[in-house]
């Protein structure tokens, strides 16, 4: 039975907070547990890395990755362990990785990896939460590269992420839910090349995103809550004509999305690494 939290009558003892990660298989039931909150969050999608493109060509800024879906519920101890016994079968997502740098002349960049979905229980049970992960951002072009889509299949989804282009990098989504804010995009090269800056991250319940990095220069990484407190999103990295161009800065644990990286001109330097997603994670808040 999941129950809504004014309905179930919680303890007034301390609870203690159980965080599972990625390689966890099992969560063992504590035996003289009542009652938990159980939050599920997906794993993060990567950003794009950006094209290189010779002068006179225009090169996108890689696109960022979409931010994982969260579901919350509270659910009675008791029902669960009629369900499953002493213990649970979950699964905690990876996060998606980041495109890699390109180092070839007039190539595309490279796509960011999808992320993917988190559960608690059996799907064939009664109690089941799960949480879908984003997706990685498409190959930057000499016109764009398409956004990471938002995570899904849960009680609040992620957001998309930004297109990347050949302009100055687009800020990140901001999250209006209990999901992380979006990765920036990273700056690109309009036909007749002038370095641009990559975006911020988007910004969340007042805390601003991380910052873009400026032309030639790698975007900050989002801060990472380590709890159900999720983040704003991280900065792009900017383009450049001098020298390699700025990585994406990496997603927030958890769930969080990869910004997107800078493009190049062919035979100065490498293209922006896309920045990673956040993993995914299961938080249990458990009274005695």
């Amino acid at each position: 039975m999941i129950l809504t939290g004014p309905t179930i009558g919680i303890p007034q003892a301390q609870p203690t907070l159980i965080t599972l990660v990625p390689g966890d298989l099992f969560w063992e039931i504590p035996p003289v547990a009542t009652v938990a909150e159980v939050t599920v969050v997906g794993s993060g999608g990567g950003g794009a890395s950006g094209r290189k493109s010779v002068a006179g060509t225009s090169a996108s800024g890689g696109g960022s990755g979409g931010t994982a879906a969260l579901s919350r519920r509270w659910v009675d101890l008791a029902e669960l362990r009629r369900q499953y016994g002493t213990r649970v079968p979950v699964s905690v997502a990876v996060a998606g990785v980041g495109g890699a740098s390109q180092s070839t002349n007039s190539t595309d960049g490279n796509a960011g990896t999808n992320g993917a979905a988190s559960f608690f229980g059996d799907p064939t049970k009664g109690i089941f939460i799960n949480a879908g992960g984003g997706n990685g951002a498409a190959a930057a072009s000499t016109t764009a590269s398409t956004l990471g889509g938002l995570g899904t299949n849960g009680d609040f989804p992620g957001v998309d992420g930004r297109n990347g282009g050949t302009t100055t990098g687009s800020t990140g989504v901001q999250s209006s839910t209990s999901c992380s804010s979006g990765g920036g995009s990273g700056g690109g090269l309009a036909s007749t090349h002038v370095a641009t800056v990559g975006g911020d991250g988007g910004s969340r319940n007042g805390q601003a995103g991380a910052q873009g990095g400026g032309t030639s220069t790698s975007g900050s990484d989002a801060f990472s809550s380590n709890s159900d407190s999720v983040s704003a999103g991280p900065g792009a990295g900017g383009s450049s004509i001098t020298t390699n161009a700025g990585s994406g800065g990496n997603g927030a644990y958890p769930g969080g999305s990869g910004a997107g990286g800078g493009a190049a001109e062919d035979g100065v330097g490498n293209s922006g690494a896309g920045g990673n997603g956040g993993n995914g994670a299961i938080f249990i808040t458990v009274w005695m």
